[in-house]
């Protein structure tokens, strides 16, 4: 068998640290890698590792089909900063021809895409960034301080209130962070808006902004330390099994073709005896491929499984609802997946049914665990089934989930 050697190849982890000594300036000498400056000394450095991290976390990487992997970034909440720093992450992975797209409604989570390399840089790089323009905004932040304190400027901020101050504070640095980033994400320093002295300063955060940024722009796709690079990468979750294909069901006439995949058939399973308890997905999931019954950590799920134990602890059968998968047993492998009932490709009504047939299940006594999106499927499924958390808000919700694991007789719907 030849090796990459022989075919020319470079193998991924070379590379990236070649491309480090190759980072040199026209005239051979070694060109200065941007963000690099650390402080002086162990204890300094290990300052501004401990003020990059806190900006995002990063799971490990998964290492997908054709040389391409994704990573899940989580931005703490930190003063309402995170979804700020959720969008700048999301044009700084612009800058490196990825695909970013928000998870959840919080706005304080990404899964980026693409080339496996470039997402290592990425994910590198990113702390970084996020710090130099964290240091820039702060640094307009304290000119607005300053201009609050001037003598020169009193007439204005004397009329505001404190609450208002602590407001149109916050606004501007807001502003001025994300006209920073917008010029820090762009291949050269982007031009801005001239400052107008016929405008006081605290109304033209694009100009004044836009000028530190410029001050401070460095090129933010060699941000990275290639050997935090290469870690990711050594560190990556492996490329996962092909999925087992969702259980199609035909189109033509309307006609089910087949449940299972050809390869693996599975035979429906005996009706189970006792009820059948539904329990949603969640968001959080482990970072590896595992079994239905254990690679959900959302906290709603969590809740509704201990519950549906409970409720089941004499006999039954527990499923998870997914939109992605439809009906799950607790002991089907699947791999970690960011899919939502608004996304396309859901499962259908039609799909859920023919599950339910597969499994045995289509006159079972069931048990809904599940709000509002998930119990709307499944009731196109069983529209006899109870439906104990139906109109309740998440804390109610959670309330009658403690009261059924401490009482599991009742499964009286919620009035």
């Amino acid at each position: 068998m030849q090796n990459k050697k022989n075919r020319g190849e470079i193998p991924r982890r070379v590379a990236l640290r070649t491309e480090d000594r190759d980072l040199r300036r026209p005239d051979g000498t070694r060109a200065r890698r941007p963000l690099w400056d650390t402080g002086w000394g162990e204890v300094s450095a290990a300052r501004y590792a401990a003020r990059c991290a806190r900006h995002v976390v990063a799971d490990r990487l998964q290492l997908r089909a054709r040389g391409r992997a994704s990573v899940r970034l989580d931005f703490p909440y930190a003063a309402s900063r995170g979804p700020q720093r959720a969008e700048a992450a999301h044009a700084v992975a612009d800058r490196f021809g990825l695909t970013a797209r928000h998870l959840g409604r919080s706005g304080r989570a990404l899964r980026v895409t693409g080339d496996a390399e470039e997402v290592a840089r990425y994910t590198a790089a990113l702390p970084r960034v996020l710090e130099h323009a964290e240091s820039l905004a702060s640094w307009a932040a304290r000119m607005h301080g300053a201009w609050t304190r001037h003598s020169a400027h009193a007439a204005f901020f004397a009329a505001l209130t404190p609450a208002e101050l602590r407001c149109h504070a916050r606004t501007w640095r807001w502003s001025a962070f994300r006209t920073i980033v917008a010029v820090l994400t762009g291949p050269q320093p982007d031009s801005v808006p001239a400052h107008d002295p016929a405008l006081p300063p605290w109304e033209q955060p694009d100009a004044i902004a836009g000028g530190l940024g410029e001050y401070g722009w460095v090129d933010i796709r060699h941000a990275y330390d290639p050997a935090d690079a290469v870690r990711l990468l050594d560190e990556a979750a492996p490329a996962p099994a092909p999925p087992a294909a969702r259980w199609p069901v035909g189109q033509a006439r309307g006609e089910q073709l087949s449940l299972f995949d050809t390869a693996g058939a599975v035979p429906a399973r005996a009706p189970a005896a006792g009820p059948v308890i539904v329990i949603p997905c969640s968001g959080r999931k482990l970072d590896h491929p595992a079994e239905a019954g254990k690679i959900y950590t959302g906290s709603l799920h969590t809740h509704a499984r201990r519950t549906a134990d409970a409720l089941t602890a004499h006999g039954g059968t527990v499923l998870v609802l997914s939109a992605r998968h439809g009906l799950l047993p607790l002991d089907r492998v699947i791999e970690p997946y960011d899919h939502t009932w608004a996304d396309p490709g859901s499962v259908t009504a039609a799909e859920l049914r023919a599950q339910a047939a597969a499994l045995g299940l289509t006159g079972a006594d069931v048990v809904l665990l599940t709000p509002g999106a998930y119990t709307s499927r499944a009731l196109d499924v069983w529209p006899h089934a109870r439906t104990p958390l139906a109109h309740l808000g998440i804390g109610a919700q959670r309330g009658r989930l403690t009261a059924l694991r401490t009482r599991p007789g009742e499964y009286a719907p919620a009035a």
